[in-house]
């Protein structure tokens, strides 16, 4: 469970980096975290598959990670980098 613990803060600390004017909040507890958006979620779950991500919506504006319990900080930060150009891409 430690290692839980210190990879979803880990998550949440590189979600709260992302600079988008989309992002109102991020919360979570353990690797059960949400982004809550401005926007409909649908066009970020989109694109996140030709990134190669499967991203789930929740309700109608927020996305949520529930990732494997194995994993690694560098799982993470490729989330983010592919994060940042889909965002880029939305932010145009």
């Amino acid at each position: 469970m430690e290692h839980v613990q210190e990879v979803g803060d880990y998550l949440m600390e590189r979600l709260e980096e992302l600079n988008s004017p989309h992002i109102v909040d991020v919360r979570g507890r353990g690797l059960m975290v949400g982004i809550e958006l401005d926007i409909a979620p649908s066009e970020i779950v989109s694109r996140g598959y030709d990134h190669g991500m499967l991203l789930v919506s929740s309700g109608t504006n927020v996305i949520r990670f529930v990732p494997p319990l194995v994993i690694e900080k560098s799982h993470v930060d490729e989330l983010i980098e592919k994060l940042t150009v889909i965002l880029g891409e939305i932010d145009g």
